[in-house]
């Protein structure tokens, strides 16, 4: 006897929530004309896909007051840099699954790489040709045609060393500033220092102007960042958030 074939479960509309309030990181409510639509269990698993394509489980959970997305949630937010003005598109792809588009307070989409990465405009290819793949172990793996080093935010956040190597194999080494741009494209005007005491072997550091840059991006203790020198006088910053309980994640550069 053939088997009846089952009625597919409605297609949700899309909606759009604006991140206003401090407490987004931990949860976010969903609209409720929207759950009117939903006929599901009301403790589920759901699947966020980000704008690289990258899955991400965060669990629903129904209250009084709505449905929230929660278990789960705050991994998303870290790894897209989710701010207060941002705005997220939510287009149901069936069952539990969204595509989520990311867009910035100036209505720019964002397509990122996880933890980091490149932002990409409307009509413009990314600056640089970086690629983020992170491994079965959790590791991330970090390519770039561009020199590169890692720098992990420590307790002095006022200085960051530039490997001397590097620093003298690109003729960083005599010059007074440099140029840090994020993910946003914004960008601090960064002093450097050369250290010339004999014990650390003629250093060069990046001091005035650091300070904006962490605070502009929610850099904390712990976190990796990827400075990539794109030119002489430009390096681009990748941002690696601390895991859940404190844990550094592990960056590791592919020349």
């Amino acid at each position: 006897m053939a088997r009846k074939p089952t009625k597919p479960s409605p297609k949700l509309p899309s909606f759009f929530k604006v991140l206003q309030s401090d407490d987004f990181p931990r949860q976010l409510c969903l609209p409720p004309a929207l759950m009117v639509h939903y006929n599901g269990p009301s403790h589920c698993k759901c699947a966020l896909r980000g704008p690289t394509g990258k899955w991400w489980t965060v669990g629903l959970e129904e209250r009084e007051d709505g449905f929230y997305f929660c278990e789960g949630w705050r991994r998303f937010v870290m790894d897209h840099s989710l701010k207060v003005g941002y705005f997220l598109v939510f287009d149901h792809q069936g069952g539990s699954k969204f595509d989520v588009t990311i867009c910035n307070p100036m209505g720019c989409d964002k397509r990122r790489s996880i933890g980091n990465s490149v932002t990409v405009r409307p009509g413009k290819r990314p600056a640089t040709a970086a690629a983020v793949e992170e491994t079965s172990t959790g590791s991330i793996v970090f390519r770039s045609e561009h020199p590169c080093f890692i720098g992990i935010l420590g307790k002095n956040q006022y200085r960051m060393n530039i490997p001397k190597e590097l620093a003298v194999a690109e003729g960083l080494i005599g010059k007074e500033r440099v140029m840090l741009k994020d993910p946003n494209g914004r960008s601090w005007n960064v002093k450097l220092r050369l250290d010339e005491k004999e014990h650390h072997g003629g250093r060069l550091l990046m001091t005035q102007g650091l300070v904006a840059c962490w605070q502009a991006n929610n850099i904390s203790l712990g976190d990796t960042i990827v400075f990539e020198l794109v030119n002489r006088s430009e390096m681009e910053v990748h941002i690696f958030r601390t895991g859940a309980g404190g844990n550094m994640r592990s960056v590791v550069l592919d020349a």
